[in-house]
């Protein structure tokens, strides 16, 4: 399957996960134009609040297409929104790895974290959300998300 060759600023590691990723053979089982209409249907589901029903298709779409974005996002948002925090937040690190130009999974990761009950961990991603809007790296809009998230791992749990 062929990606978008737009300038992405990958690390080295997450470069090599994604030419990885795109060489497996099963990225090469359907075309484009056929996993979107699968993706259709998983959309659908999402509109709907079906998260369950999602979550199986979106696990289709990222192994048959391992390098489009919005597979793994739809992934980790079923995973997340069927309380499995955990595996949420290692897709949306995975996305942020092999998309770093998409800060909303930073952000998302935070929110899987938290949920998961690991504020400590959920801190150290708001920090960074904050230190790459400083840097321009990341959307600005981003800041004032990330900051009410950070008061939120902040504050100690109720009882």
């Amino acid at each position: 399957m062929s990606t978008r060759k737009n300038q992405v600023c990958r690390s080295a590691l997450g470069e090599a996960l994604h030419q990885g990723l795109d060489a497996l053979p099963g990225s090469r089982r359907f075309s484009g134009p056929q996993l979107e209409i699968i993706y259709g249907l998983a959309y659908a589901h999402v509109v709907q609040r079906q998260y369950a029903k999602a979550l199986p298709v979106f696990a289709f779409l990222s192994q048959y297409g391992p390098t489009y974005k919005h597979y793994w996002a739809g992934l980790a948002l079923c995973l997340h929104m069927t309380g499995r925090h955990d595996e949420a937040a290692s897709i949306y690190n995975l996305n942020a790895m092999l998309f770093p130009e998409s800060p909303d999974s930073t952000l998302h990761l935070a929110e899987c974290q938290l949920a998961g009950g690991h504020a400590p961990e959920a801190r150290e991603t708001l920090t960074l959300v904050l230190r790459k809007v400083e840097e321009g790296s990341f959307h600005p809009e981003l800041a004032a998300r990330a900051q009410a998230l950070l008061h939120l791992a902040q504050a100690p749990l109720a009882a």
